[in-house]
């Protein structure tokens, strides 16, 4: 419970800050999908950070799943566990390369600023996102 609580605390300012996080660039660059998937072909992290619904509809082949956001009564809600989530797969270094893809890049946007505010040196923004960008320029895709 005290873990729980003070995880809340940490992120507390950054969930109000919002606002701030969605026009501000914080992380590395925002980068179009074809940009993205060469940076994934020599063995870039490609994180989709859209729901898990959206995510078993379609989704870039070879990427990870890692809401930055649940569905829950229709609603969209911050996961909490969404930086500790990064860290782990990252194997806790905070140096390696990532890049996050969501719909049209406005979670990713937030999700790359909130990371690179943790001390992420190298997150990357799919700009477009996965329906505007990778599905248009037909990049490879799975279900």
């Amino acid at each position: 419970m005290l873990k729980k609580l003070l995880t809340l605390l940490m992120f507390a300012p950054l969930l109000y800050a919002q606002v701030n996080f969605q026009t501000a660039k914080l992380y590395k660059a925002d980068i179009s999908a074809k940009q993205a998937y060469e940076m994934q072909q020599e063995g870039v992290v490609l994180i989709d950070a859209r729901t898990k619904r959206e995510f078993n509809t379609l989704h870039p082949k070879g990427s990870i799943n890692i809401p930055v956001f649940f569905e829950k009564n229709g609603k969209r809600v911050f996961n909490q566990n969404f930086p500790n989530e990064v860290y782990e797969l990252q194997k806790k270094n905070l140096n390696t390369k990532l890049i996050l893809i969501c719909r049209t890049g406005s979670r990713t946007k937030l999700a790359s600023n909130i990371l690179a505010n943790l001390g992420f040196k190298e997150v990357y923004n799919v700009q477009y996102g996965f329906a505007l960008d990778w599905t248009k320029v037909n990049l490879p895709v799975a279900k």
